[in-house]
């Protein structure tokens, strides 16, 4: 199971906005600092802000920016959106449905049950995994002072 490019993107791009601390960043400049297709990436933008993760605004200081907290964001909601429910195998009922038309091997199948258990993990972990999970922490900074250099490392979240 992989992920398409385009999850991939919409993570990247969401990533750098999270570490950006609500700064807001134009597509262009996003695509450029992230080496992203521009087209592409502006049809992600659109489809996360339409779905309510990212705010945009308009004119010479606007652009995009995250509509809530990462930890508030998790990549169940992000592939979702990019990708549709996630499903396991065709026997997996999405979010909300409570059975799929019935798989041919149905009858014969003997690991339906041992799959859709495992079909609900997946999506409890991808509900667990936030945003911020993903934004790189900064690096350690060295500071130099009278005595001797100290090494300073970002606190725990």
């Amino acid at each position: 199971m992989q992920l398409t490019r385009k999850t991939d993107y919409a993570l990247v791009a969401l990533a750098s906005l999270a570490r950006d601390d609500g700064t807001a960043s134009s597509a262009r400049d996003l695509a450029e600092e992230l080496h992203l297709p521009l087209p592409v990436l502006r049809n992600i933008l659109k489809l996360l802000t339409t779905h309510g993760m990212l705010v945009s605004t308009r004119g010479p200081n606007g652009g995009y920016r995250l509509a809530r907290p990462p930890q508030q964001i998790t990549l169940a909601q992000v592939v979702e959106v990019i990708e549709g429910p996630v499903q396991l195998a065709r026997c997996c009922p999405g979010p909300g449905e409570l059975e799929l038309p019935q798989c041919r091997l149905e009858e014969s199948c003997h690991i339906k049950s041992n799959v859709r258990r495992v079909h609900e993990r997946l999506i409890g972990f991808l509900q667990e995994v936030t945003l911020d999970e993903l934004v790189p922490e900064p690096a350690a900074t060295i500071t130099v002072g009278a005595a001797a250099p100290s090494i300073e490392t970002p606190t725990a979240r």
